[in-house]
Formats: C-alpha cells, sequence, structure tokens
C-alpha cells in the first residue's frame, strides 16, 4: 500500500469514526493508524498526532470563542497564568519519559490508553441530565482545576493523547462539573499541553529539522483531511445510532489493545 493511500485511509477512517463519537481534537485512533498502516515508528506517529491535536484544540476554541468571552475574569486569569504553568510542568515531565523509554514500552502505553478508551466507551455513557450540572462538587472542581492540566500535560509528552475520555466522565460524573464548561477547560488545557509538548520534543531533535518540518506538514495535512470528512459524516449521522456506535469502537479499541500487546510482548 503506497503512502498516499494509507494517508486517505487514515483520514476517511479517523473522520468517519471521530464523527459518530462527536470527537474533535482528541483523535487516538489517528496514532494507531499512523503506527499499522502508514508504518512510523511509534515516536514519529506521536510527534504528527501532536499536531493534529493542537490544530484540532485551535478549532474547538475559535468555534466557542463567544463562550470564551463570557468566562468570569477570575477563570480567564487561571486559563492565562496557572493552567499554561501546570500543562509546562507535566508536558516537560512527561517529555522527559517519552524519550528515556524504548518503543517496546511506549506502544505498551499506547496500548493500555486504547484499553482504556475502548472500555470508556463501551461501559460509561451520559445521560442527558448529566450535560447540565450547575451545582460542581467543589473538591473534585477543585482536584480538577489542579491536577487536570498537569495529567493532560503528562500524557500529551509521553503519548499525545490528553486523556480527555477519561477525564470528562470523571469531572462530569464524579464532580457533577458542567459539560460545556470543562469541555473548553479540557480544550484550552490541550492547546497548552500540545504546543509545549511540540516544542520540547522539536528541541530534542533540533539537529533533524527536516523530520520536524515533515511532522508538521503531515500533521496539519491530516487534520485539514479528517476534519473535511468529520463535517461531511457529521450531517448525515442520526444521533440514535452514536450509542451502539460508541460501543463498537469501544471493542475495537480492545481488541486494537490486544493486537498491539502481543506485536511487543
Amino acid at each position: 500500500m503506497t503512502p498516499l493511500v494509507s494517508f486517505f485511509i487514515i483520514i476517511i477512517i479517523v473522520g468517519f469514526v471521530t464523527a459518530g463519537l462527536k470527537i474533535q481534537f482528541d483523535r487516538f485512533f489517528a496514532i494507531i493508524l499512523l503506527i499499522s498502516l502508514m508504518s512510523f515508528p511509534v515516536f514519529q506517529a506521536i510527534n504528527i498526532f501532536l499536531w493534529i491535536i493542537f490544530f484540532g484544540a485551535i478549532y474547538v476554541l475559535w468555534q466557542n470563542r463567544e463562550k470564551i468571552k463570557n468566562i468570569p475574569p477570575k477563570n480567564k486569569n487561571k486559563f492565562l497564568t496557572v493552567v499554561p504553568l501546570l500543562a509546562l510542568i507535566g508536558a516537560s515531565l512527561g517529555s522527559f519519559v517519552f524519550f528515556n523509554i524504548s518503543s517496546k514500552f511506549l506502544l505498551i502505553t499506547i496500548s493500555i490508553i486504547a484499553l482504556l478508551y475502548g472500555l470508556r466507551l463501551i461501559f460509561i455513557h451520559f445521560k442527558p441530565e448529566e450535560l447540565n450540572h450547575d451545582s460542581a462538587k467543589l473538591t473534585y472542581q477543585k482536584i480538577c482545576g489542579l491536577f487536570g492540566p498537569v495529567v493532560s500535560g503528562f500524557f500529551t509528552g509521553l503519548s499525545g493523547t490528553s486523556l480527555k475520555p477519561l477525564k470528562l466522565p470523571f469531572a462530569i460524573k464524579i464532580g457533577h462539573m458542567n459539560m460545556s464548561q470543562v469541555y473548553i477547560g479540557n480544550t484550552i488545557t490541550a492547546l497548552y499541553s500540545s504546543l509545549f509538548a511540540i516544542i520540547i520534543h522539536s528541541l530534542y531533535v533540533v539537529k533533524n529539522i527536516s523530520m520536524t518540518i515533515n511532522d508538521f506538514l503531515l500533521g496539519i495535512s491530516l487534520w485539514f483531511g479528517i476534519h473535511i470528512v468529520f463535517k461531511i459524516t457529521e450531517k448525515f449521522f442520526k444521533n440514535e445510532w452514536r450509542k451502539i456506535f460508541q460501543i463498537i469502537i469501544g471493542i475495537i479499541l480492545i481488541i486494537v489493545f490486544f493486537k498491539l500487546i502481543s506485536s511487543v510482548i
């Protein structure tokens, strides 16, 4: 299979899957397909994926620019000071681990994340009333505010993904936090985390500037293609299909877990 054919297969699959799941920036499937279809080393696949997350987060924040304008000044200040600092700390630690573990252990990490995402898709579904909580549990809100950016930064630096699919259920189902507010907060965190991870990873491979440029070009091309497929497919995806589709994708991710684990053990 030629690289060009693999490229189009990736944008079609990831665009279709994320349209069904209504995911616009943490498109974890792209890492798996970059490894399996385009035969990229896991380290490079993650570096390419960081650009997909980065541009996806920018787009989502642009879509929600009016909501962001209405964020209380106190929270805006936190998003401009505390959140980027915590995300930088997390991204630095995650990137340090990224460059100091073998590809085998990095693949095992990716496979475990695939398993956790799969289990989340199968067993955790939001009820309509859970999406509009207006009385968040203060303790959990503080935990998310303090540790959320560090966790996202760490796993973005390490594996490319910000753990959004796991963080949202925790904040909403356990912390009773508002879905819209949590989603915007996670997107801002993902933007910082991916940006810092991109910068740190680029500094590590600064001698190979051509590789960094190639990762950027492929990353933005993939994001653009995935986004087009997403927008086209989303128009035809009925809401009543989404739950069963989510379960199917969850099962596929569990199968991916076993295939990745079997390839490295």
